[in-house]
C-alpha cells in the first residue's frame, strides 16, 4: 500500500509541476508577444522612437524571464530567441523596415512555439 501511495504522490507532484511550468511559459510568452506586437505597430506607424522604448521594456522583461526558462526549456531555443532579439534590435537601430519586420516575425514565431512545444498533449507525448 505504501508503494501505491508514494507512486500516486510522485505522479501528482510531476503533473502539478508540469502544469505550473506550462502555464508559466504560456503567460510569460504571451507577455513578450504583446510587447512584440506593440513594437511592430510602432514601427509600422514609423514611430521608431516609441518602438525603441518598447523594445527596451521588452528586453527587460526577457532578462527577468530567461533565468526561469533556462530551467524549463531547451537552451537552443533560448539562444534562438536571444539571436532574434539581437537582430531585431540591430534592424531597429538602422531603421531597416523590411529586415525588422522579417526578424520580428521570426521572434514572434519562436515565442509562440515555446509553450506549444511544452504543452502536455498527445502530439508531444508520442
Amino acid at each position: 500500500m505504501k508503494v501505491v501511495a508514494v507512486t500516486v504522490l510522485i505522479l501528482a507532484v510531476l503533473l502539478g509541476f508540469g502544469t505550473f511550468a506550462y502555464y508559466y511559459l504560456d503567460s510569460t510568452a504571451n507577455e513578450l508577444l504583446v510587447m512584440a506586437e506593440q513594437i511592430e505597430k510602432s514601427v509600422a506607424n514609423d514611430d521608431w522612437q516609441q518602438a525603441d522604448s518598447d523594445f527596451s521594456r521588452m528586453h527587460a522583461i526577457w532578462e527577468r524571464t530567461i533565468t526561469p526558462w533556462t530551467i524549463l526549456i531547451d537552451h537552443i531555443e533560448l539562444d534562438q530567441i536571444n539571436t532574434a532579439m539581437s537582430r531585431t534590435k540591430k534592424f531597429m537601430d538602422t531603421r531597416d523596415l523590411s529586415g525588422f519586420m522579417s526578424e520580428m516575425a521570426e521572434l514572434k514565431l519562436l515565442l509562440k512555439h515555446v509553450p506549444e512545444k511544452e504543452a502536455l498533449n498527445i502530439k508531444n507525448v508520442l
